[in-house]
C-alpha cells in the first residue's frame, strides 16, 4: 500500500515524461485542468512558455494497461488526495498519524525538482546528471526512437520550431546506424 506522498512522487514523475511537462507547467496545473476519459487522460497547460500564441493546449496521455499507466496512477492519486477542483493537482502534504494529508497550497517548481531528484536517487548513479527538462527531454527521445512522426511528437510537447524540439531529442546508436544502413553499400 503505497502512501499518498510516493503516488505524488510516482504520477509528476510519469505525468512530466508522458506528457513532455515543463516543470513549471506542472507547477501550475489544477484538477480542473484535467479530465479522465475511459482509456485517456487529458490535461489542459493553460499558459506555458512554449504557447506562441497563449491559447493553451491540450495534451492526451493514453492508458497503457501497465503498472506504469500514467491514467491509472493517476486515478489512484486522485481517489487519495481528494481534491476539489480549484485545488492545485499536486499539492504539499502534511504528514498524520493516518498518513498524509493534501493541503490547499501547491508545490513550488523546487519542490516538485527535488522530489524527482528523490524519486531518482537510487537508480541513476550520477544524479547531478538529472535536470529539470531530464522527464521531457526523456519522453521526447523515447518517442523519436519509437518511430513517432516529428510532427506528431513536436505538437505533444508544443514546441514552437523544429530545432528547438531538436534539442530535446537524443538518438539511440541503432538510429544513428540506420543513417548508412541506408546507404546499401
Amino acid at each position: 500500500m503505497a502512501s499518498l506522498y510516493n503516488i505524488r512522487s510516482v504520477v509528476i514523475c510519469l505525468l512530466a515524461f508522458a506528457a513532455f511537462l515543463r516543470f513549471d507547467e506542472l507547477a501550475k496545473l489544477v484538477r480542473s485542468d484535467l479530465k479522465i476519459e475511459y482509456d485517456m487522460l487529458k490535461l489542459f497547460i493553460q499558459s506555458s512558455k512554449t504557447d506562441q500564441y497563449r491559447d493553451g493546449a491540450w495534451i492526451v496521455v493514453v492508458s497503457s494497461r501497465k503498472a506504469t499507466c500514467p491514467v491509472a496512477l493517476m486515478n489512484r492519486y486522485l481517489d487519495r488526495a481528494g481534491l476539489s477542483c480549484d485545488s492545485p493537482l499536486f499539492c504539499q502534504l502534511s504528514k498524520t498519524k493516518c498518513g498524509y494529508k493534501p493541503r490547499s497550497k501547491g508545490l513550488s517548481y523546487s519542490r516538485l525538482r527535488e522530489l524527482v531528484l528523490e524519486a531518482f536517487k537510487d537508480i541513476v548513479p550520477d544524479i547531478s546528471a538529472i535536470g529539470t527538462h531530464s522527464l521531457r527531454s526523456g519522453g521526447a527521445t523515447a518517442a523519436a526512437n519509437a518511430g513517432v512522426p516529428d510532427r506528431l511528437f513536436k505538437r505533444h510537447g508544443r514546441w514552437a520550431s523544429e530545432s528547438a524540439k531538436d534539442g530535446y531529442v537524443q538518438d539511440s546508436l541503432s538510429s544513428r546506424l540506420s543513417v548508412s544502413k541506408a546507404l546499401g553499400i
